[in-house]
């Protein structure tokens, strides 16, 4: 089978939709079929890949949306397309490569398949200051339109099926969480001197508690509510600290943050870590800790547990199946629970080894092989229809 991948985000891009659509090739690949990547030209893209196809578009204007690229669809691009004979298009985004995708796909009869990753009325801050409500609005009729008028949407969880249900999608769409390499960031592939040289590196004591959240440093992750409740903590228990690993359009705001709450030096910033290198910051920290409803699945939640991290998170219904209360971790509803609960795991050792002994069990479902399995098995369903 030859597919198609189309995205709008890939490298040197590091994000949660460029490592779910590395996964995907990597695992259709080893199932035996032939993968192209289409996305967007990037002057400091490196690609040595004749799989990986680059397609020209203008940058856009906004500095904190300076990685992506916008551009007409044209006769050139869509022949270049053509060219590859595909079985299946697979759009990773709604917007230039998307709609790319869906054209070819419309003009040569090719069953097309959408994966819903972001929540684009979460970012519309992004784009624009002015007119947020009516833009929302149209950013809701958007994302449906375009669901429609595939073959057939894979949601990355049921929160995310239940708000495009809200928006009026009715075709046809399967739940398929995306899956990581759970080996990856089982504790038995690092030394301990080695993890030990980068807490101290990190200015981080090796009897210090740390809490640690992985992602974007923008305001929608609700790091603000985050280091105001670890600032509180961190006045009992002087040992704390958080590390917030990641880059983002936010992370001087977050520092200020930090500063005015006084715990600048209780409060790490990494910046962009390599993703090769992700793991290791799992294990030299106790406790996974999130305030965010902005995400579609949450996959640095399943990176923890796969490292034998706990989680203590703001609940979302994209975390059912994944945080089970008091067994892997434990959800608060509203933000002044948080320090309410970190205490009783900080000071119930018992409760706190039980769910740190339990991370790791029941998340094989999240594995990447499972991932590249689910979603053939939707390919084949389409080509299936039409023979």
């Amino acid at each position: 089978m030859k597919i198609g991948l189309f995205t709008d985000a890939y490298a040197p891009v590091i994000s949660g939709v460029v490592v779910s659509v590395d996964t995907l090739r990597n695992e259709l690949t080893k199932l035996g079929h032939e993968v192209y990547i289409i996305a967007n030209e990037h002057e400091r893209a490196d690609d040595q890949d004749d799989h990986i196809i680059r397609i020209h578009g203008l940058n856009l204007p906004m500095k904190n949306m300076k990685d992506f690229r916008v551009g007409k669809i044209t006769k050139s691009k869509m022949e270049i397309i053509h060219k590859l004979n595909l079985d299946i298009i697979h759009c990773h985004t709604e917007f230039s490569m998307g709609r790319l995708g869906r054209q070819v796909a419309k003009k040569y009869n090719i069953p097309v398949v959408h994966t819903y990753h972001t929540m684009l009325e979460e970012y519309i801050h992004y784009i624009t200051k002015m007119f947020v409500g009516p833009i929302k609005i149209m950013s809701k009729w958007y994302s449906k339109s375009f669901a429609n008028s595939a073959d057939y949407v894979i949601f990355p969880s049921i929160k995310v099926r239940k708000t495009f249900e809200s928006y009026g999608f009715s075709g046809e769409s399967k739940i398929i969480p995306t899956g990581i390499y759970l080996e990856q960031f089982r504790k038995i592939n690092f030394k301990q001197e080695e993890l030990n040289e980068l807490k101290i590196s990190l200015g981080i004591n090796l009897d210090d508690f740390v809490m640690i959240f992985l992602g974007r440093l923008s305001r929608e992750k609700s790091i603000t509510e985050l280091i105001k409740k670890f600032a509180v903590l961190h006045k009992k228990i002087p040992r704390l600290k958080l590390l917030l690993v990641g880059g983002g359009p936010d992370q001087a705001f977050f520092a200020k943050v930090a500063k005015d709450k006084d715990v600048e030096d209780a409060v790490i910033f990494t910046g962009m870590v390599p993703q090769k290198d992700v793991a290791k910051y799992y294990h030299i920290s106790d406790l996974f800790v999130n305030f965010s409803i902005s995400e579609t699945q949450g996959l640095t939640y399943i990176e923890a547990l796969a490292s034998g991290v706990p989680l203590l998170v703001k609940y979302d219904e994209n975390l059912v199946g994944v945080v089970k209360h008091h067994q892997n971790g434990l959800t608060f509803m509203n933000d002044d629970e948080f320090v309410e609960l970190f205490l009783q795991l900080y000071k119930n050792k018992v409760l706190f080894n039980k769910i740190t002994n339990n991370a790791t069990k029941a998340i094989e479902e999240f594995s990447a092989d499972q991932y590249g399995k689910n979603v053939l098995s939707v390919y084949q369903y389409l080509l299936e229809k039409r023979t």
